[in-house]
């Protein structure tokens, strides 16, 4: 068996084959890898204590070594730096396995996969390692006979049976009581574990459930507030509807009563001699309203049966004569001056109240 110390230096280079760069004098034969073998200074006599290692390898600098595999062999004559280029690089060291007798069982080997991802761990027997060294006189490589292959087909480590397989020392206990007690304490851990699952999803379903029944309950609420602020934003479209109509008729009926006012007031202080103004007079003449503006055109003149004027029809709106409204006016409504380009014909009402009246339909 490959002992190791139980210290936080690994002696790796005692348990390895070790290429050492020699003249083939250490060992006689040029292409046999030479062993390093660990010493101990400033000992103790009873090797407890270790001053030092030689030849040793810390645990902390081989963990995360990469591992690289050729199926070609390697000598210590060889040229190493130029066959490095030739080597696969099959994965880095990320554990090693000890007996319960602080034996080296496999080197863990993480192998395959992208930046940690799907990558698997292989249990090398140490003995397939060899460490080569590297460039530098503190480096060395640790290489495998084989290709990446051989590791990716090889069964993946499982930890789980690393306590079930492990050798019991010599000198530990190993007792029925032991045994017992163990079981009972993982029992009673096994117990503790299950009721706190339990109690977890007890207490997750019941979080689950309220939290289901609060959105219920905010999507019953959001529903009712929104068909009332519905139901409201309709009664008050409605009124807004019912008040602007109401405003719109006492307007048109306001406009009408002042228009009626208006050409009351212009008959009540009209001068004008209608016994004296003729048909011809008027016809075709302009209307002028308060502002001096265009608002018809005098298209009929009704007479009474003494041939005095009774009614003046005049034409509104319209262009060129087509489209236009014709109105009946009173002499009454309608104020005539003199000038000295002949009859100017005033009215109180604008074009727009003319459009309000009734249209004339014919005697």
């Amino acid at each position: 068996m490959r002992k190791l110390l139980a210290t936080t230096a690994i002696t790796v280079m005692a348990a390895l084959p070790v290429m050492a760069q020699t003249d083939g004098s250490a060992t006689g034969d040029t292409g046999t890898a030479a062993q390093v073998q660990p010493q101990s200074q400033g000992t103790t006599g009873n090797e407890t204590f270790y001053g030092s290692i030689s030849g040793a390898v810390d645990a902390s600098d081989f963990i995360g070594k990469s591992v690289y595999a050729t199926d070609a062999e390697v000598t210590a004559k060889d040229d190493v730096a130029a066959m490095k280029d030739e080597w696969d690089n099959i994965g880095e060291v990320s554990d090693v396995v000890f007996g319960t007798q602080g034996d080296v069982e496999a080197v863990l080997v993480d192998v395959g996969g992208f930046l940690g991802i799907g990558e698997k761990t292989v249990a090398v027997n140490l003995d397939a390692l060899q460490m080569v060294p590297g460039d530098d006189a503190d480096d060395y490589n640790i290489v495998m006979k084989g290709d990446r292959a051989t590791l990716e087909d090889a069964p993946a480590y499982d930890r789980s049976q690393d306590a079930a397989q492990a050798e019991p020392d010599a000198g530990t206990p190993n007792t029925a009581t032991d045994t017992s007690a163990d079981t009972a304490t993982a029992a009673s851990i096994g117990s503790t574990l299950s009721n706190a699952a339990s109690e977890a999803a007890d207490w997750t379903e019941q979080k689950a459930d309220s939290a289901t029944s609060a959105v219920s309950q905010a999507a019953d609420d959001a529903g009712a507030w929104t068909e009332e602020k519905t139901a409201e934003a309709g009664s008050a479209a409605d009124k807004a509807g019912e008040d602007i109509a109401q405003t719109a008729n006492k307007a048109k009926n306001d406009a009408s009563e002042a228009m009626k006012t208006e050409q009351a007031d212009a008959a009540s202080s009209s001068s004008t001699d209608w016994s004296q103004i003729t048909p011809a007079d008027l016809s075709k003449k302009t209307i002028y309203g308060p502002n001096d503006e265009s608002v018809g055109k005098v298209s009929e003149v009704l007479t009474d049966e003494s041939n005095q004027i009774k009614q003046v029809i005049v034409n509104v709106g319209g262009f060129l004569g087509l489209g236009a409204k014709p109105v009946a006016l009173s002499p009454e409504q309608m104020e005539i001056s003199q000038g000295a380009d002949g009859l100017t014909i005033h009215i109180a009402a604008t074009q727009e109240e003319l459009e309000q009246m009734p249209e004339y339909e014919g005697s």
